[in-house]
């Protein structure tokens, strides 16, 4: 996973504030170490978090780190094909 400590507590924190029972995942390219660039791709699975508010995590994260392309993706069941795919493929932030 190609997040710097900072990166990832920044992350955790600002989704947490909105809804701390939601559940977190990097997928993409920056799950892959071997890779290198990339944005980040976030997967968010709560029944909390408004597109409002999403916008309002980003604004958090740039607070605490170097402003970059973040996707936030939402679900609010994650039953949708799409996220069983990044439930595969990417990793939990914890």
């Amino acid at each position: 996973m190609r997040l710097r400590n900072l990166e990832k507590e920044s992350i955790i924190k600002a989704v947490k504030s909105f809804d701390p029972d939601s559940r977190i995942y990097l997928f993409g390219s920056r799950v892959d170490d071997n890779r290198k660039g990339g944005d980040i791709d976030l997967l968010i699975i709560t029944d909390k978090i408004s597109l409002d508010a999403k916008l309002a995590i980003k604004r958090m994260i740039f607070q605490e780190v170097e402003e970059q392309k973040i996707d936030i993706i939402l679900s609010r069941t994650g039953k949708e094909p799409f996220v069983r795919m990044i439930f595969e493929q990417g990793t939990e932030l914890l």
